[in-house]
């Protein structure tokens, strides 16, 4: 495989982009920078001229209008974004654009390569959605001996960008390949084939048009290795609507005043702010805050608590678990990183999914034997890593569970977010979101905990499938990002001014200044 950096795009549903403000629209374009947007869903001309209006330096891709009629459109890096791709040149990796899932029958039939020389191939169709019967519980995956097909001939990996399917949709599909060649149905279950017949790997994930609830922006990050990562945040978390306490009314009455935009909030004084209908003087304090927060990518301390004291001179332990869902059988993986040494610890159970007690007894047999001294840190561990942990010890290692209970456990998440005392970035408050807000790059991409959850699942009901059995490595690598990024979120937290709301804000409390984008 070739050293080519992935290509990140970004999704937003083209019913949605007809909708949302222009000031929305460059707001997310500005955070995720993406080399392209995709507009999945129904054709809608509106949609696309707004994106194609708004941010006229960030190519545009729209299939249902796509360039001069063409239902298959190439793309590849390009020194600003994607470009379109021309006659054989070598694009790694490739963005196959297409107007409809019946397009996908021409292309297994082309004469011609489809991308030559790409180390992967990532196929984008717009309405695309997997078929869920909900009486038999089974989801079958339209075209797919097309897509086999077009896997099967293509050199390196093919991934399936669906645009219909909701945000956050992430399975790898086992195709048979002879289904393409038997002129079988042009649909397969979600089952596993036949032991003996060759098969295909085909990611299939979702961009969001087809989701409930509201719009929402979907950042896809496609490597050159095949691996897409999707992650969505809310369009609700862009413009003005991402500062703490906006909503769409607020949203209204601040444009009324001439607040457009957050730098617009900053440059009036809190005093200004208080008279709004609705906003009142700790609501315009909090927004002046909020806004500078967001604007400068540095979190900001509102009380002088400390998110976690340090024991014995030592700073606490980063500690992330994985599980097999929200209600757990097992904790399958303990991830522990230890900012005094810079070394990091993985306890993971590998051969035997049903052995709940033995990566748990791992894992708390070295932490009680040789850190019992030291305090633990997590991302929401009140709400579940601690008390997974403490079901788990009861049932299998009850007498481990008083010395359980002396450890010190601190939650950043529940310290900042839910006490309330600090300001923190992220466009959400998911720990990957702060992390990157405050310079945290991540070793992996395209895992989440459902994701990981779902992965063990699938161990668990064919632990002596080698085809079944997860990519541990990267698993370990993901836990790994999350006890790092975590220690990373602290440092920064520890590090940040402590401020009172009342001075935050280039307004100041009682007059207009210079605006936050000179901060």
């Amino acid at each position: 495989m070739s050293g080519a950096s992935p290509v990140r795009l970004l999704s937003v549903p083209a019913a949605a982009a007809d909708r949302l403000s222009g000031a929305t629209l460059a707001d997310a374009t500005s955070y995720f920078d993406p080399d392209a947007v995709l507009l999945p869903g129904n054709r809608n001309a509106r949609g696309y001229a707004a994106v194609r209006t708004e941010l006229d330096a960030v190519p545009a891709i729209h299939p249902q209008l796509g360039r001069n009629g063409e239902r298959a459109s190439r793309y590849g890096p390009g020194q600003r974004g994607l470009r379109p791709a021309e006659g054989g040149e070598a694009e790694t990796p490739t963005l196959l654009a297409i107007q409809s899932g019946a397009v996908l029958a021409d292309l297994r039939g082309r004469p011609d390569p489809i991308a030559p020389g790409a180390d992967a191939t990532y196929l984008f169709v717009p309405e695309f959605s997997v078929e869920a019967d909900r009486t038999s519980l089974c989801a079958t995956l339209p075209f797919a001996d097309d897509v086999a097909a077009i896997a099967a001939s293509i050199d390196g990996p093919l991934a399936v960008l669906a645009g219909g399917q909701p945000a956050g949709y992430h399975h790898v599909w086992t195709l048979p390949i002879d289904a393409s060649a038997s002129g079988s149905p042009a649909s397969v279950p979600e089952a596993d084939p036949a032991p003996d017949s060759p098969t295909v790997d085909v990611p299939v994930v979702g961009l969001g048009a087809g989701g409930e609830g509201g719009a929402a922006f979907v950042d896809v990050v496609c490597g050159p290795d095949g691996v897409a990562s999707a992650d969505a945040i809310a369009a609700d978390r862009f413009g003005l609507r991402a500062l703490d306490g906006v909503g769409a009314a607020t949203e209204e009455r601040l444009a009324d005043v001439g607040c457009r935009t957050r730098a617009d909030v900053g440059d009036v004084a809190v005093a200004e702010l208080a008279t709004i209908e609705g906003i009142g003087r700790r609501t315009a304090e909090r927004l002046h805050a909020h806004a500078e927060v967001i604007e400068t990518g540095a979190p900001l301390k509102l009380t002088n608590e400390s998110p976690a004291p340090t024991r014995s001179g030592q700073p606490p332990l980063c500690l992330d678990i994985e599980t097999d869902g929200l209600s757990p059988t097992i904790i399958w993986q303990f991830g522990v990183y230890d900012p005094a040494a810079d070394t990091y610890r993985a306890f993971l159970e590998r051969t035997d999914p049903a052995d709940a007690a033995g990566v748990l007894g791992r894992f708390v047999e070295w932490l009680l034997g040789t850190h019992a001294d030291r305090a633990l840190l997590t991302w929401n561990g009140t709400r579940f890593d601690y008390p997974q942990i403490e079901r788990f010890l009861h049932r299998h290692y009850p007498h481990y569970v008083e010395a359980w209970t002396d450890v010190r456990r601190y939650d950043l998440y529940e310290w900042a977010v839910r006490d309330g005392n600090a300001l923190l970035p992220g466009r959400t408050n998911r720990l990957g979101d702060v992390a990157e807000a405050l310079g945290y790059e991540p070793r992996e991409r395209g895992l989440s905990g459902a994701r990981t959850a779902a992965a063990y699942r699938r161990f668990m009901r064919r632990p002596d499938d080698p085809a079944a059995e997860p990519d541990w490595a990267r698993h370990e690598r993901y836990c790994r990002d999350d006890c790092e990024a975590l220690w990373h979120v602290y440092e920064a937290i520890e590090s940040a001014d402590r401020r009172d709301t009342t001075d935050s804000g280039s307004g100041g409390a009682s007059g207009r200044q210079s605006g936050l984008t000179e901060f």
